[in-house]
């Protein structure tokens, strides 16, 4: 009979060597996420041109108009007066409750309806900042067994492939976690910037 300690011993190798391959494929998963990302990055930056003195003069005549009751005009003064992507998204949405008796509230709602479509997007990039090193890790973790268990048999290829696997996987997890912190980290500062925008424009219009 085998001895307890053996069995939960060779259950637990059981278990993390069967762990290798898909944490391997998740982190293949998180490389190519992560290079969508890049890219998604790029193109936003690429479409960011902030311009706060536009802004303000587009909120100034947005107001005369609305006090004259011109709201298909002062959507459109609203609308021209938007620079980045986020921001022309949210004064399209606004514009829709110009004139609205309730617009005050609508435009509250409004602004927490695209703070957490915000969070929503940072949240994507922390999992890859969290998780992707973890899997890393992971990677490098599991094959250290088979390696040493190699490297007592005097068997160098094995103990060379699984090497391999460890080191690979160290950077695969760093890699994806690295460029995604990176992006997180800028992209949350336009994102405040892009809300104290929004903030602006529907007190401006209220």
């Amino acid at each position: 009979m085998m001895d307890p300690s053996a069995l939960i011993m060779e259950t637990m190798f059981t278990i993390s060597g069967a762990l290798l391959y898909p944490v391997i494929i998740l982190l293949l998963v998180f490389v190519v996420w992560t290079l969508a990302a890049l890219g998604q990055f790029i193109s936003e930056y690429s479409g960011r041109t902030r311009d706060p003195g536009r802004l303000r003069a587009g909120c100034r005549e947005t107001r005369a108009l609305i006090e004259a009751q011109s709201y298909g005009e002062a959507a459109e003064a609203m609308a021209a007066s938007g620079s980045n992507p986020l921001l022309r998204s949210f004064i399209g949405d606004l514009a829709k409750f110009l004139g609205d008796d309730r617009f005050s509230i609508e435009s509250e709602k409004l602004l927490q309806d695209y703070e957490i479509r915000i969070a929503a997007e940072l949240e994507r990039l922390k999992i890859l900042t969290r998780t992707a090193p973890m899997l890393g890790l992971m990677g490098t973790l599991i094959p250290l067994g088979p390696a040493l268990m190699g490297l007592s048999a005097g068997n160098v290829e094995a103990l060379a492939s699984n090497l391999v696997i460890a080191f690979s996987t160290t950077v695969l997890g760093l890699f994806a976690g690295g460029i995604a912190y990176a992006i997180m980290l800028t992209k949350r500062r336009w994102y405040v910037q892009d809300l104290s925008d929004m903030e602006y424009v529907a007190r401006m219009v209220a």
